[in-house]
């Protein structure tokens, strides 16, 4: 019996085919036992790195309709033009400049409001191709007309040298040419779960599996891919219960938000996915442009709230998206009711870390090309060597094969480093000084988290850097102290002290809030409780101690 045969009879035995092409999306190649299939087999990743960050990546296929997304509603020229294609606005979906946000796009309008929204007017590229292929190619590769091209950020995982999950790709299909690297594989997920071998409650799916990993010794005579096809589909398998997590749960029901949450609860698994590619189609409006470019405003709306809505919080902050399309559309409408392919259009990057506002200039209505297109003034690349510089920390030109000035898509940092900080508020010196000090290190990367509670645990530690981290404290008798926490030794030396007694029955509590009163008390007691000092005047404060 031979590989082929085993794969026909246990199809039949009752494996779906759907499931098992998922089986070989999963390993970032085609449904067959050939050697391209095996070639993209992706292992589980080892977890992110303290200052490794994401991106990801959101192509509106079709060519977006940049003047409807982002929309020039004073300049009286727009409705002019446009005629029944031309989208109504109102006060609040106003962005400055005179340009007013999509009236679907609302929960994006808030983020923009809160200053995470980069929109780069008049993008584009050099050649203004209007091929939905080559000019998609330009985009994603980095370097259009390149032959036997890759992608850009599947080149920056080349230079870095990471896992095989560190590219994913959410949606039915091959790997994107965005996430196709010389050296680097990609793993593909179908949006719908139930991915190969993550499953195995019933008996015939588990034999099956395991007769899989069989192959390499079963003697059965199926040549040297027996063993690769064993270890191939064993490293599948694992991969897939990995992932399969992410699948669990309430989860929206399709579209768009349905891909941008399994994106995110990828990233919350922690394999180390560090970019991650997802797409939306329905953009080449020739036709019906109107109802159904509204109707993809609000997809795309939901889609970018879904992905917030679902990424854990330690992970925000270090995440990033960009919205893009090939190309815009014409400025005048057809005789359909829709636009023909353009030129110029509009791109967004978005996330806690961005420098929001409105990048590139406003391509005039009344100064159009020979084929009545926008022009545009931002060349695309711009925006990727400004993500690969400024945010994926790594060399642009070599990634791009060429030098492109960056945009000011990020946020500096304020005091003690930390981007939720600003220099002018009353804390922001004192953060910088615990910062400068070593006395915190904050609450993840670039963020100190000023308005989050302190915990008992982290005063502890507070107190004992401050102090120098004293060494040498006898272990402490708290029973809710684990000896591997971070803060074990400072509650050890707290207790030396006397400056904690604990909440009573043996325990310290450390993951309750410090309130004001314990806070006080911890202060007085590092130095040394003093007596004799006047009454603080609070009518607040009865007579007594607390005890912390």
């Amino acid at each position: 019996m031979n590989a082929a045969t085993t794969i026909i009879n246990i199809s039949e035995r009752g494996i779906a085919r759907r499931r098992f092409l998922q089986g070989a999306l999963a390993m970032g190649g085609t449904a067959g036992l050939v050697p391209g299939w095996l070639d993209g087999v992706a292992f589980a990743g080892p977890p992110l790195g303290p200052t490794d960050r994401i991106v990801v990546s959101l192509f509106l296929f079709g060519g977006n309709d940049g003047l409807n997304t982002l929309i020039p509603a004073e300049d009286s020229r727009y409705r002019g033009i446009r005629g029944p294609l031309a989208v109504g606005v109102g006060p609040a979906n106003a962005v400055g400049d005179g340009l007013y946000l999509h009236p679907a796009l609302s929960r994006l309008k808030l983020r923009y409001d809160a200053g995470q929204v980069a929109l780069i007017r008049g993008i584009g590229e050099p050649s203004k191709d209007h091929s939905h292929f080559s000019s998609a190619a330009g985009w994603m590769s980095g370097r259009p007309g390149m032959a036997n091209p890759t992608g850009w950020l599947g080149r920056w995982i080349d230079s870095a040298g990471m896992g095989e999950l560190s590219a994913v790709s959410i949606g039915w299909g091959e790997v994107p040419l965005l996430l196709k690297g010389s050296n680097s594989s990609a793993v593909s997920l179908p949006p719908s779960g139930g991915l190969f071998g993550a499953d195995r409650v019933e008996d015939y799916e588990r034999v099956a599996f395991e007769s899989f990993s069989r192959l390499g010794t079963s003697g059965a005579g199926i040549g040297p891919y027996g063993p690769l096809v064993s270890t191939t589909i064993g490293s599948a398998v694992d991969t897939a219960e990995r992932i399969s997590p992410a699948y669990a749960g309430t989860l929206p029901s399709d579209g768009l938000a349905l891909d941008m949450a399994l994106a995110a609860r990828v990233i919350n698994l922690d394999i180390g996915a560090r970019a991650i590619s997802v797409s939306l189609d329905g953009f080449d409006n020739h036709s019906s442009m109107r109802p159904d470019h509204d109707d993809r405003m609000a997809e795309l709306d939901a889609g970018i709230d879904s992905f917030f809505s679902n990424l854990a919080p330690q992970f925000a902050g270090r995440t990033t998206v960009m919205v893009y399309s090939e190309f815009g559309r014409r400025v005048e409408p057809n005789n359909s009711g829709g636009t023909d392919h353009g030129a110029a259009g509009v791109a967004m990057v978005i996330g806690p870390r961005v420098n929001g506002g409105l990048f590139g200039s406003q391509p005039s209505l009344g100064d159009l090309d020979r084929r009545g297109d926008l022009k545009f003034n931002v060349d695309f690349r711009e925006m990727h060597a400004t993500i690969i510089e400024d945010w994926l920390g790594a060399d642009s030109n070599a990634i791009l094969g060429s030098t492109f000035p960056r945009l000011n898509l990020f946020a500096a940092p304020g005091p003690g480093g930390f981007f939720d900080v600003k220099a002018d508020t009353y804390y922001g010196p004192a953060v910088g000084w615990l910062s400068s000090t070593g006395i915190t290190t904050g609450t993840g990367v670039g963020e100190f988290s000023p308005d989050a509670p302190v915990s008992r645990a982290q005063m502890a530690t507070f107190l004992w850097r401050y102090r120098g981290s004293p060494s040498g404290a006898p272990q402490s008798a708290f029973v809710d102290v684990p000896r591997a926490s971070y803060y074990a030794r400072p509650v050890d030396w707290l207790a030396q002290q006397g400056i904690t007694t604990g909440t009573g029955f043996g325990r310290f509590s450390p993951d309750d809030p410090v309130n004001r009163a314990q806070m006080a008390t911890f202060l007085w007691r590092l130095e040394g409780s003093p007596q004799g000092s006047p009454g603080s005047g609070f009518t607040d404060v009865p007579s007594g101690n607390q005890m912390p």
